[in-house]
């Protein structure tokens, strides 16, 4: 994600961070159900292996994995704009969150925010954390506290932002309500549940990013894909497809079947191979339910068409050989 998109975004957002809810001295119980739930939310409805897994390179969302270095971080996630460095979720005292309380884990989950009170930089996407149900959020810190503790032996990159970025992010101009007495979606309501799972799977972050960040649901461009190209170095320049029902740019020409046997395959509808990043994603997203699946592409399909092309995706050499052109 270009960065300028977050910095137009900054004097136009609300300054709701300003408040930072206490925690409180919670203790999550780890129950079976709970255990179950939270590994498969962790590693297929939000992919979280995808940025937080290690990779050989030391690059985020790479395809190589690190040998014993499930969600130890260790990465870096980065553009011509910014560089991040990707924590630890393991239950490491050193180098993880050994050190967290669990509310302090819930509370940094949905509403971006560290025990010091900082504010996390967006790209950790808790702005559609935040309609993470209060259960699911205490279903994912029991499984990330099951998991097993690496002690991550790579030295942290210094985070850098651009100056206005900083300034935006301590400002909490990017920060929502705190996130409390959040239900579940309505059982007997498939659209609610795949409209859920969308921000489970924060799909809002890339298919509705403007040229001021992302797009809200009442906006009538939302989710017509980005106007902004995730420009990978050494990979090239990728645009978010349109995801709205419009039968000429969007996914109206395709049927629910073919929507969802190309989030399974990672292919794309044409037959193509997904670049990075949404390539990333489809290993944990593949192994989704058949009934959250089908929830998720019910919702899309209700959308609001827009006719909106996104440009060709402008791959590099490298790029064209991972991917297909």
């Amino acid at each position: 994600m270009k960065l300028r998109a977050l910095i137009l975004v900054f004097p136009l957002a609300a300054c709701t961070g300003k408040y930072v809810r206490p925690t409180t001295s919670e203790t999550v119980q780890a129950t079976p159900a709970r255990l179950a739930r939270g590994e498969y939310i962790v590693d297929h409805l939000a992919s979280c292996g995808a940025c937080h897994t290690q990779r050989k390179s030391g690059l985020a969302f790479d395809a190589e994995r690190a040998d014993g270095g499930y969600l130890a971080g260790g990465n870096v996630l980065s553009d011509a704009s910014f560089a991040l460095w990707v924590p630890n979720l393991t239950g490491d005292l050193e180098t993880g969150l050994g050190k967290w309380t669990d509310d302090q884990l819930m509370r940094a989950i949905r509403d971006g925010v560290r025990p010091d009170g900082s504010f996390m930089f967006p790209v950790m996407p808790y702005p559609d954390y935040r309609f993470i149900s209060d259960e699911d959020v205490r279903a994912i810190v029991a499984y990330l506290r099951s998991v097993p503790k690496v002690h991550q032996t790579r030295t942290p990159i210094h985070n850098d932002l651009p100056f206005l970025a900083k300034v935006g992010i301590g400002m909490g101009m990017v920060q929502h309500a705190p996130a409390k007495d959040v239900p579940p979606p309505p059982a007997n309501d498939p659209l609610k549940r795949g409209e859920y799972l969308a921000h489970l799977g924060h799909c809002q972050s890339c298919h509705a990013l403007g040229t001021t960040g992302p797009r809200a649901p009442d906006d009538e461009a939302f989710m017509d894909g980005s106007d902004k190209p995730f420009d990978t170095p050494g990979i090239g320049k990728v645009w978010a497809p349109n995801l709205t029902p419009d039968p000429e740019t969007g996914l109206g020409r395709y049927s629910a079947e073919q929507v969802e046997a190309s989030l399974r395959s990672g292919k794309r509808l044409d037959g193509k191979p997904m670049a990075y990043p949404m390539s990333s994603f489809i290993p944990h997203l593949s192994g989704m339910s058949e009934e959250d699946l089908a929830a998720l592409v019910s919702w899309l399909r209700s959308l609001k068409p827009v006719k909106h092309q996104v440009p060709p995706r402008a791959l590099l050499s490298e790029g064209q050989k991972r991917y297909g052109g």
